[in-house]
């Protein structure tokens, strides 16, 4: 899969400037923010779906001490 991704000149220069920082060609940087923006999409849809379920009440309640013997066993 590829996609194409128009940056101003300003936009280029910062990009240099924090591979740079992060000892990286700008390509490499470009591709690894754009897989940690896809990993933190995914992060954010699985929140909103426990807060969902939360809202319509599909969850367990523990408390601490619960889940402590729960994970223990105590």
């Amino acid at each position: 899969m590829s996609i194409t991704i128009d940056f101003t000149p300003a936009e280029i220069a910062l990009i240099k400037e924090q591979a740079t920082a992060c000892n990286t060609t700008a390509e490499e940087f470009i591709r690894q923010a754009s897989a940690k923006a896809a990993r933190n999409a995914e992060y954010l849809a699985k929140l909103d779906k426990g807060f969902k379920q939360m809202e319509e009440g599909k969850f367990t309640h523990f408390s601490d001490e619960e889940l402590r013997r729960l994970i223990y066993g105590d």
